[in-house]
C-alpha cells in the first residue's frame, strides 16, 4: 500500500498521461497499473479512473479553438478521457458546413486532432480514437479487395447422361473486383416435406459429388448419373458493404477476416502520414471498434477450406450448401427474413455450428489479436465489442486489451458475456458503452446514470463511457441544445440516448455524478477480479435473450418514471426462453447469497486444471465451482475435461436437462454419445451434486466457503469482488430496489478491519470489531466494503452511516407549498407530478417551491434531516434563505441541523426536471426544431417535488 501511496502523489503531481514515461517492461503496462485499494486516496482518486465519453464530432466541421475549450471543459468536470468520434450522420447547417463536415481523413482533420492531442496532454485527459469514422470501419481508401469477401452460391438443374460442356451458373456481381469460384458440386434433389412451403431445396446428402476438377474456363465437363441432379456452383465475392464515413464518398467496409487489410487500415488511418505518433501513449491510449454489425450473406476468406480442415478436422467442401443463405450473416438488427438455400438434414445446424466457429477463430486470429500486435507495441491499445457474429464471445473479449460491453445489450446476462471473458483472461480494464438505450432520447436523468452505471459495476464494468457528449453545434436547423446526432428533427426514426453535453439541462449536475464514478471505478480496478462459481453458457450469440425477472433497467426503462415502452418488436428464441426459464431462478439464488459468478467458454474448461485445494484454476483465477444449467449442447473436449477434472475432486453442479449433444457434425453420433457419457461419469464423481430442486440448491449453496457471507437471502441485491494481493476484499454491493434495504454481513476472521466506503459522499466508515458488519441501504444506492487483513490504524474514516426514512423519528410533515416555474405560479398547493397538471405536463422549467415549517428544539443534541421523498429530478435546497445543499439522485435527505431556527423555518427547493416533457410541448405547439417529439404525448416524464416532505430527528 505504501508503494502505491508513492505512485498516487506522482499521478496527482502531473498529467497521468505523463506516467507513460514510468515502465520500461511495456509500451502499455502504464495504462493497467497494478494496486491495491487504499482507503487515503478513495475520497479524490486520479483523473484516470474517471469516466470518458463518446464524443461525437459533426465529421470535420470542427474549429480547433473550440476542440480546445471543450477538452478543458471535460477535465474541469471530471472526465478521464474522451474517444473521438467524427460521424456524418444527421448534420443540418450551411452549404459550407457541410462541404467541411465530409473532411475527415484529411490534412485538417489531422491537425484538429494534433490540437486536441495537445491539450489532453496538458490536461491529462486521455484520448481514444474510433477505428476511422463510423462504423464499421472502412473507407475510400480501400479498394474492393480489401473489403469482406462472402460466399455465394448459383445452381441449375443438370440433365442426366448428357456429356456435354455446360456453363457454371454465376452469381450477381457488382463490385469492382471479379467473382473466385471456391468449388462446384452436383447432388440429387429430394422432394419436399407436405406443407413445406420455403424456397429451401432438400439434397440428398449421400449423393453429393465435388466437380470443381472437372471445371475448364468456367464450364463443366462431366456426365451426370441417372437421377434429378442440382449443379451448384459457390463463388466468392467482395461484399457490398459501404462505409458511413465523414466522406464525400464511401468504401468498403474493412476485411476483418484478413489482417493484412485490417493492417492497411491502420497504417492509413494511424501510420507516419497522420502527425499522430509522437502522441501515442501520451495521451492517445486506444483504437476502438465498435460492435460488428456486418451486412455480408456468409463470411468468407481465402483459404477457408484448408483453414475449416485444420480446425475442424473434415473437408466443408461437400457441405458447402448447407452454409449459403441470402443475409446469415447479417447482424441481427438488419438480418433480413429469408430461406436457406439447400438443405440436408436435421443436422444441417452442427455444420453452420463449425463454419461459424471457424470464422470466429479467424476473426480472433486476423483482427482481434492482430489489432493487438500492430496497436501495442507502439503505445497503444485496441479496446472493442467482440459481438455481433455467432462466435466465441467469451475468448474474443480476452483477446482485445479492452474487452467492451454495453447497455444496449440489455439483460445483464448479455452483458456479463464480456465482463467474465476479461474476467477468465485476465484483462485489467473492462469497458461499457455506457446509458445507451433504444427509444430512449432525453430520459436520461442524474439518477437513471447512477442506476445504469451500478447496474455495469455489479456486472464485473469497471470503465464507463457515456454514449455520449456532442461536439457544441448549434445550426439554425436546431434548438439551443444544439446537435444531438440520435435525436433529431432531419429524422423522427432515430431515438437513442444520450445527450450528456452542454446541450443536456443535467450538465450542471454531471461532475457531481463523476465524482461518484470515479471514485467507485478506482475501488473497482484495485486488486484482482473475484468471482466464486463459473457457469458454463451455451450460446454463441445474445440475440433476443430475455430478461431476468429480478433485474431493473434491462431496456432502459423506468416503470412510473418513463412513458411506455413501445410494442415489442423482436422475435424470442425459444431455446434461450426455455433456458433462462432455469437458469435465472438458480442465478438470483446465487445472488440472493452472496455468490459471485461468471459465465465460462468451453475452451476455458479445456484450459483449467486443479489447484492442490481443489479449486478451479483457469489461466490464473480461482474458482470453488462450475455448473451446467439446463444445457442442450457442449463440445465433447468439454465434456471429456469435466468428466476428468471431477474425477480429481473439483465441485461440479448440475441442474435441470443435462447436455445430451456435442454441436460439431464430425462423428457427430459417436461424439453425442461420448459426450452423455463423459458428463454422467462426472457426476458419479463424490465432488458432484445433481440438483433437483431449491432445498438441494440452498444446501449447495451453504456448502461454499464464504470470506464475506449474508446473514440472510438478500434479493435485492447485485454485487463484484475484488480480491486484493494480501487478501484483503473490496465487494461493490447494490441496492437495485426502490426501497431502504438492510444489508448484515459476517466476515471472516482472517480480516482485522473492515470499512464501508460511499462513494456518493467520498467518505469511508470504520466498523468496530464485530465479525458482523450492517449497512442501510438507500433507494438504488450501493455501498463498498473494504475488509482488510490489516489491523485498523489511522484514516480519513468521517462518515455517519446511511439511515432509513422508517428508522427516523417524525416530527413534522410539509404538506402545502407555493410553486413557480416560468410564468406558473400556485399558492398553498399540495405536491404533485407536473404530469397531472396541464400548466406544467409540457414543462421542462425550474420549479422553486416554498414553504415553511416551526421547530421548537433549539437545545436538542438530535440530528434533523429533510426527507424530500421522490424528487424529478435533482434538487437545490435553502433552509432560511442559507443553501443546506444539493441532491442529484436518492436518497434526497440532507442534515439541515445547522440551518435551523427556533421558531419558523423558511424552506426553498430547487426541481430541475428534464427536458422532453418541453420538447413533447414545443413538438405539439408546431415548433420544427423538435418535430422528432410530434405525437409523444404518452411519453412525458414523471417531474416536480412530489414528496412527501418530512422533517426527521434521530
Amino acid at each position: 500500500m505504501k508503494i502505491f501511496k508513492t505512485l498516487v502523489l506522482l499521478f496527482m503531481a502531473m498529467p497521468i498521461s505523463l506516467f507513460a514515461q514510468v515502465g520500461q517492461k511495456s509500451k502499455v503496462e502504464h495504462w493497467f497499473p497494478k494496486f491495491d485499494f487504499d482507503p487515503a486516496v478513495f475520497q479524490k482518486p486520479p483523473i484516470q479512473f474517471a469516466p470518458f465519453a463518446r464524443w461525437w464530432w459533426p465529421g470535420n466541421n470542427v474549429d480547433p479553438t473550440e476542440l480546445k475549450r471543450e477538452i478543458n471543459l471535460f477535465a474541469d468536470n471530471d472526465f478521464g478521457g474522451v474517444e473521438v468520434q467524427p460521424l456524418n450522420l444527421f448534420v443540418p447547417g450551411t452549404a459550407d458546413a457541410r462541404a467541411k463536415a465530409v473532411t475527415w481523413d484529411t490534412p485538417d482533420y489531422y491537425a484538429n486532432l494534433i490540437a486536441v492531442m495537445q491539450e489532453a496532454r496538458k490536461r491529462g485527459i486521455t484520448v481514444d480514437m474510433t477505428d476511422g469514422s463510423g462504423w464499421p470501419p472502412g473507407g475510400s481508401f480501400l479498394s474492393a479487395d480489401d473489403g469482406f469477401i462472402t460466399l455465394e452460391s448459383a445452381s441449375v438443374d443438370l440433365a442426366s447422361n448428357i456429356n456435354n460442356a455446360f456453363a457454371l451458373p454465376t452469381i450477381t456481381n457488382t463490385s469492382a473486383s471479379p467473382s473466385r469460384l471456391v468449388a462446384v458440386l452436383a447432388a440429387k434433389t429430394l422432394p419436399k416435406k407436405a406443407g413445406d412451403k420455403t424456397s429451401t431445396i432438400p439434397l440428398d446428402q449421400s449423393s453429393v459429388i465435388v466437380v470443381t476438377q472437372f471445371v475448364k474456363n468456367d464450364s463443366l465437363h462431366w456426365k451426370a448419373p441417372a437421377g434429378n441432379w442440382k449443379l451448384i456452383a459457390f463463388w466468392s465475392k467482395p461484399s457490398t458493404q459501404k462505409t458511413m464515413t465523414a466522406s464525400p464518398t464511401q468504401g468498403p467496409v474493412m476485411n476483418h477476416l484478413d489482417s493484412t487489410k485490417v493492417l492497411k487500415s491502420y497504417k492509413h488511418l494511424f501510420g507516419e502520414r497522420t502527425g499522430l505518433a509522437p502522441y501515442f501513449g501520451n495521451p492517445m491510449r486506444s483504437v476502438f471498434n465498435d460492435s460488428y454489425e456486418f451486412a455480408v450473406d456468409r463470411h468468407y476468406s481465402y483459404g477457408f477450406i484448408d483453414y475449416f480442415k485444420k480446425h475442424r478436422g473434415y473437408d466443408i467442401t461437400p457441405w458447402l450448401p448447407a452454409e449459403t443463405q441470402r443475409g446469415y450473416n447479417y447482424v441481427s438488427y438488419m438480418k433480413p427474413k429469408t430461406d436457406a438455400d439447400f438443405v440436408f438434414s436435421e443436422q444441417d445446424w452442427r455444420l453452420k455450428y463449425d463454419y461459424d466457429l471457424t470464422i470466429s477463430e479467424l476473426l480472433g486470429e486476423q483482427f482481434i489479436k492482430a489489432s493487438r500486435d500492430w496497436l501495442e507495441p507502439q503505445g497503444l491499445l485496441h479496446r472493442t465489442q467482440a459481438y455481433g457474429l455467432n462466435m466465441d464471445m467469451i475468448a474474443q473479449a480476452g483477446l482485445a486489451s479492452i474487452p467492451e460491453t454495453e447497455t444496449m445489450l440489455g439483460p445483464e446476462a448479455n452483458v456479463k458475456i464480456m465482463t467474465s471473458g476479461g474476467h477468465l483472461y485476465n484483462r485489467p480494464i473492462i469497458s461499457s458503452e455506457s446509458v445507451v438505450y433504444i427509444t430512449r432520447a432525453y430520459t436520461t436523468t442524474p439518477q437513471k446514470i447512477k442506476i445504469a452505471v451500478d447496474k455495469l459495476f455489479a456486472e464485473g464494468v469497471n470503465q464507463v463511457i457515456y454514449h455520449g457528449v456532442p461536439y457544441r453545434y448549434t445550426p439554425t436547423e436546431l434548438g439551443p441544445e444544439g446537435w444531438y446526432p440520435f435525436s433529431t428533427p432531419l429524422i423522427s426514426a432515430v431515438n437513442f440516448s444520450s445527450n450528456l453535453g452542454e446541450g443536456n439541462i443535467f450538465w450542471k449536475d454531471q461532475k457531481d455524478v463523476n465524482e461518484y464514478i470515479n471514485r467507485a471505478q478506482y475501488a473497482l480496478r484495485s486488486g484482482k477480479a473475484h468471482a466464486d462459481v463459473l457457469i458454463y453458457f451455451p450460446f454463441m450469440d445474445v440475440d433476443n435473450m430475455p430478461a431476468n425477472p429480478e433485474e431493473v433497467l434491462a431496456d432502459g426503462y423506468l416503470p412510473g418514471v418513463e412513458g411506455p415502452l413501445p410494442p415489442a418488436g423482436a422475435a424470442k428464441n425459444a431455446a434461450k426462453e426455455a433456458w433462462a426459464k432455469q437458469v435465472y431462478p438458480l442465478i438470483n439464488q446465487l445472488e440472493a447469497n452472496g455468490i459471485t459468478w461468471d459465465w465460462v467458454n468451453d475452451l476455458s474448461i479445456q484450459n483449467a486444471q486443479l489447484t492442490g485445494a481443489k479449486k478451479i484454476n483457469i489461466r490464473g483465477n480461482t474458482y470453488q465451482a462450475l455448473v451446467l444449467a439446463d444445457d442442450s449442447i457442449i463440445q465433447v473436449k468439454t465434456a471429456q475435461k469435466i468428466s476428468q477434472l471431477a474425477a480429481n475432486g473439483m465441485n461440479l453442479m448440475a441442474t435441470g436437462n443435462l447436455p445430451r449433444m456435442q454441436p460439431s457434425y464430425l462423428n457427430w453420433a459417436v461424439n453425442d454419445k461420448k459426450t452423455v457419457q463423459f458428463l454422467a461419469a462426472a457426476l458419479k464423481a463424490k465432488s458432484s451434486s445433481y440438483i433437483k430442486n431449491g432445498a438441494e440448491l440452498k444446501a449447495w449453496i451453504k456448502g461454499l466457503h464464504y470470506s464475506v457471507s449474508f446473514n440472510g437471502e438478500y434479493h435485492f441485491t447485485r454485487e463484484v469482488q475484488r480480491d486484493m494481493s494480501d487478501g484483503s476484499r473490496i465487494q461493490f454491493i447494490w441496492n437495485k430496489s426502490d426501497q431502504w434495504q438492510t444489508l448484515s454481513l459476517t466476515l471472516d476472521k482472517k480480516y482485522k478491519s473492515s470499512y464501508w466506503l460511499d462513494a456518493d459522499r467520498g467518505s469511508s466508515l470504520r466498523n468496530g470489531g464485530n465479525p458482523t458488519v450492517i449497512y442501510r441501504l438507500p433507494p438504488y444506492g450501493s455501498i463498498i466494503l473494504f475488509a482488510s487483513v490489516v489491523p485498523p490504524g489511522d484514516g480519513p474514516f468521517r462518515m455517519r452511516p446511511r439511515v432509513g426514512t422508517d428508522q427516523f423519528k417524525t416530527i413534522s410533515s410539509i404538506d402545502q407549498w407555493d410553486l413557480k416555474a416560468d410564468s406558473v405560479d400556485l399558492k398553498d398547493t399540495q405536491l404533485f407530478d407536473w404530469r397531472t397538471n396541464d400548466k406544467l405536463k409540457f414543462s421542462s422549467a425550474e420549479g422553486v417551491y416554498t414553504s415553511s415549517f416551526q421547530w421548537n428544539d433549539a437545545n436538542s443534541s438530535s440530528r434533523f434531516y429533510l426527507d424530500l421523498g421522490k424528487v424529478y429530478f435533482t434538487a437545490e435546497v435553502y433552509v432560511n434563505g442559507k443553501f443546506a445543499g444539493k441532491r442529484v439522485f436518492a436518497p434526497y435527505i440532507l442534515d439541515i441541523t445547522s440551518f435551523l431556527v427556533q421558531g419558523e423555518n423558511k424552506i426553498e427547493v430547487r426541481v430541475t426536471t428534464g427536458q422532453l416533457n418541453g420538447f413533447i410541448g414545443k413538438a405539439k405547439s408546431g415548433d420544427s426544431h423538435y418535430k422528432q417529439f410530434r405525437g409523444k404525448e404518452d411519453q412525458l416524464m414523471a417531474a416536480g417535488l412530489v414528496g412527501p416532505v418530512i422533517i426527521r430527528e434521530k
